[in-house]
């Protein structure tokens, strides 16, 4: 290898101990810039359900458009929602088809939407997370065959005149159920990860007393002096370590694994005696709902390292009294860094319905610049709520704005660092022929990133300012295939480079042409 390049290789990038100053890169290389896509209720996607040959293209054709735009945007990584409510937008042999997609649940789809998200997201170097609802069922109970093999798990509360029916948290089957969605999603699809929402218990109050439908649960499995809600917090912080458990001796664990509760935790003090900092000092004033009402503890999540990453939802405005958007996102990143997990807050651009117009995206601009400036764990991340805002119906020009104001240059999803299983990867093999292919060999299952570095920039220029290897700005593709067409304008008076990166999200040193 020429002499030239040996100071870039030094900079091993997955080696790296530095971490990253607030700010001191406007478009960082290492970023998760996720979306959520939405198929509840059609309301990102499919606009059209059906299981028609007809309807199956038209969905394709929307979903194409729809992942398209969002990489145009500079999204990375797309969180596809594939079990809304205890249903499948994919091949399960657990769950029935859902009505979301075919128009009837249990209906036998024409085609994977899974599988095919998945082959778009990485046709265009993104990754794709499975969205999951881990408990909800619905507010009146299914009663396809594949329900009723599970209707024993299920527990219905009233909520004012309405019902709700989740699965019951306390049961081990319940939990035994949701890891097995959960695996063999895993085993079966190429996914990146897996992410829950934050629908644990009833999203409404629901009673602690002997009119609760899991009364008689607590009565025969609580500990000795367990309160009731303990009792459920203790149950949820037991499903999400079950499915990490599981997740991590599938494919050695490369698997991302997230949740993204409520916006808001730890009001109650609750997190005082771990040296979790207080929230006023932030500036936020408010209740927490989560822990007291539908009995989620996030910050337990984080500390026994049961999660990759957390998402709060932070569904309020950067000039919101009470609840600061910053204050909230400098507190989730630093308890997040505290224990040595990551942190992509969520935010919403449900402003856009009323104001889509540059006034109104500048305040989700300043919430992506805050969350840069919040992390201090070299990854910062924002995971946009969502996609229909971006790419398709509704999304105006705010994608060709994200783009060009905040998401500059092309970044990389964070290095999951803790994983245990991460071994050098090199780039062999390298050639380019006369149409302009350059392949390689493949490098475990890794994915790569190929750069082209101007002849006339020395190697020292050509590096990230963050010492973090070759700076984004060079940046042709993020590729999950060990080929890429290289365009013409690169062929000449360009150093070709080609880093393997992989599952785990380290980059590991280039390969010159």
């Amino acid at each position: 290898m020429h002499h030239r390049h040996c100071s870039l290789l030094l900079l091993l990038a997955a080696m790296t101990a530095i971490l990253m100053p607030a700010g001191v890169n406007a478009s960082p290389k290492y970023e998760m810039r996720g979306a959520w896509l939405v198929t509840a209720y059609g309301i990102d996607w499919p606009s059209r359900q059906g299981v028609t040959h007809q309807v199956a293209v038209k969905q394709r054709s929307e979903l194409d458009s729809i992942i398209a735009g969002l990489h145009r945007a500079g999204i990375n990584a797309v969180f596809f929602q594939v079990r809304p409510m205890a249903d499948a937008l994919y091949r399960s042999s657990y769950e029935p088809w859902s009505g979301y997609l075919t128009g009837t649940r249990g209906a036998e789809a024409p085609y994977d939407p899974l599988s095919y998200c998945i082959d778009r997201c990485h046709a265009l170097g993104m990754e794709c997370h499975a969205w999951i609802n881990p408990f909800r069922v619905g507010t009146r109970p299914p009663s396809t065959s594949l329900d009723a093999a599970v209707r024993g798990l299920w527990m219905t509360n009233r909520v004012g005149k309405s019902t709700m029916t989740i699965f019951n948290p306390a049961l081990d089957d319940t939990r035994r159920h949701l890891c097995d969605v959960c695996r063999e999603i895993a085993e079966n699809y190429d996914i990146d990860g897996i992410v829950f929402d934050d629908y644990f218990y009833n999203p409404e109050f629901i009673p602690e007393d002997e009119t609760a439908a899991d009364w008689n649960d607590y009565i025969s499995t609580a500990a000795d002096g367990q309160s009731m809600a303990d009792w459920r917090r203790s149950n949820i912080n037991r499903a999400i370590a079950d499915v990490y458990a599981m997740l991590s001796t599938v494919k050695d664990g490369k698997i991302r694994f997230g949740v993204s509760p409520q916006g808001i935790a730890g009001a109650n003090g609750v997190y005082a005696g771990d040296g979790v900092p207080a929230l006023p000092s932030y500036g936020v004033v408010t209740a927490d709902s989560q822990y007291d009402k539908i009995y989620s503890d996030p910050v337990c999540w984080l500390k026994e390292g049961l999660v990759d990453y957390i998402s709060p939802q932070i569904y309020w405005t950067t000039d919101n009294s009470r609840h600061p958007y910053g204050g909230l996102a400098r507190w989730w990143n630093d308890v997040a860094e505290m224990y040595g997990r990551h942190c992509f807050p969520s935010q919403t651009m449900a402003a856009f319905v009323k104001n889509n117009s540059p006034s109104q995206w500048d305040e989700t601009f300043r919430q992506i610049e805050l969350n840069r400036e919040s992390s201090f764990n070299y990854a910062p991340g924002s995971v946009l709520y969502s996609a229909r805002f971006i790419a398709g119906k509704g999304s105006a020009d705010f994608g060709k704005s994200l783009q060009q104001n905040v998401f500059r240059t092309p970044a990389l999803v964070p290095p999951m660092r803790w994983k245990q299983h991460l071994r050098p990867l090199e780039v062999s093999g390298l050639s380019l022929d006369s149409d302009g292919l350059l392949e390689w060999n493949a490098a475990d299952d890794a994915r790569y990133v190929v750069y082209a570095i101007p002849e006339s920039l020395p190697d020292c220029d050509a590096r990230s300012a963050d010492c973090d290897g070759i700076a984004p700005s060079y940046i042709l593709a993020v590729t999950y295939d060990t080929s890429y067409s290289l365009p013409a304008r690169y062929r000449k008076g360009y150093r070709i480079a080609v880093t393997p990166y992989d599952r785990y999200g380290v980059e590991w040193q280039p390969t010159f042409l």
